[in-house]
């Protein structure tokens, strides 16, 4: 029996004693662990932002890009878009179409945007329009107001009314005042123009006559010449169609020559700035008309305290970083709503126009099949230096033409 076990023993230790070492000749080597897979990132998703970033219209370049930016914060806080950052890429487009052609130009052929917010300036929008409509960029103003925009194209659409609409309301204010006989100034650019002339449209049918018609053109400083001769076209009242700080100085040489005549203006009046440029007891009661925007509401007063807080100053026209914040995340819902989908102009056009009831910052929106924002406007009046919403049978203080 112990001779036995003895042969056993030594057949064991010589079966495992002449086996190959892993890896030798004749036998497979274990397969190596595979290193952890790394992370895909994915490009940014890069969004184009024209607007007036120098110049007399900055404080609303100031504002939209405040928008735009806090929408884009809160989307990448979130998660980005489908799974993917957004950048923002802005142009200085300084209210004219000169720059605003550049500033489009060098976004859709260097930077190849597929997506662009703005422009402010009716005249940046226009001259944007044909670049992003051959491009198939989709473009979307959170300001321009020229009726000329509802035909520039089908990518090109916005969240801001058009001017049809804030020229019917002022001269429907104007006559519900009593006022028949007005004097119009405006400066040489599509907006003013395009405003002008839609008030002229509505203001005429009414029985209104325009017993002045004067223009000035952009960096003016001194409108004594045109406001000389709406004093002795002596209308009953004088409607203003500024940018900004050149309507505070409109109303200050229309008083400065001893004009008591009531004001009205465009909602571009309603700013801090303008009344500075004016002075207080100089504008005190000028009524003018802007797109209906209730700051009071929850949405729009956190995101305008958010707003407030990334510019780092006050905000000149709220309306238009609701408008930018609303506009940047119509782009992202675009996109999310297609996952699986190249991030194209296309696909956000696509979408735009099925936007019905769509509860923003900057109100409710409803978009038409000419990109057109179908909202409301609102009258609203200045005093003590500051912006009240008209009751629509309330009269205010104004002084009779002289």
């Amino acid at each position: 029996m112990r001779y036995t076990n003895a042969i056993l023993a030594l057949v064991v230790i010589f079966m495992f004693g002449c086996a190959p070492p892993p890896g030798a000749p004749g036998e497979p080597a274990a397969a190596p662990e595979a290193p952890p897979a790394e992370a895909v990132v994915l490009d940014p998703i890069k969004i184009g932002v024209i607007g007036p970033m120098s110049g007399d219209a900055s404080a609303y370049g100031a504002d939209e890009q405040a928008g735009v930016e806090l929408a884009i914060k809160e989307i990448n806080g979130a998660g980005g878009v489908n799974g993917r950052e957004l950048v923002a890429i802005y142009e200085d487009s300084k209210c004219n179409g000169k720059d605003a052609n550049t500033a489009a130009t060098k976004l859709i052929e260097v930077d190849q945007v597929q997506f662009i917010v703005g422009g402010i300036c009716s005249s940046e929008t226009l001259a944007a329009a044909p670049l992003a409509e051959g491009a198939m960029v989709a473009l979307v103003s959170p300001a321009s107001s020229s009726p000329d925009i509802t035909n520039a194209g089908d990518y090109i659409f916005r969240t801001w009314p058009s001017d049809s609409g804030q020229g019917k309301a002022i001269a429907e204010e104007i006559i519900r005042r009593g006022h028949t006989i007005v004097g119009v100034i405006y400066m040489n650019s599509d907006y003013n123009l395009g405003l002008a002339n839609a008030f002229k449209e509505s203001f005429e049918p009414l029985g209104g006559v325009i017993a002045g018609w004067e223009t000035y053109e952009q960096d003016s400083r001194d409108f004594r010449t045109q406001v000389a001769k709406l004093r002795a076209a002596r209308p009953d009242a004088i409607y203003i169609i500024p940018y900004s700080v050149d309507g505070g100085l409109i109303v200050k040489q229309i008083r400065q020559l001893r004009m008591a005549q009531p004001l009205f203006g465009s909602e571009t009046m309603g700013t801090k700035e303008t009344i500075e440029a004016a002075g207080v007891e100089n504008i005190e009661g000028l009524v003018y008309a802007t797109p209906a925007f209730d700051d009071t509401v929850p949405k729009a007063k956190e995101v305008l305290i958010k707003a407030t807080q990334l510019k780092g100053a006050d905000l000149s026209l709220p309306v238009i970083t609701a408008n930018a914040y609303d506009a940047t995340h119509l782009i992202a819902d675009a996109l999310k709503a297609s996952p699986g989908a190249e991030p194209t102009g296309s696909l956000v056009r696509d979408y735009l126009y099925t936007v019905k009831d769509y509860e923003g910052a900057a109100g409710t929106l409803t978009i038409d099949g000419n990109g057109d924002a179908m909202k409301g406007f609102q009258v609203m009046y200045i005093h003590d230096g500051d912006f009240f919403r008209a009751p629509v049978e309330q009269e205010y203080p104004a002084g009779e033409a002289d």
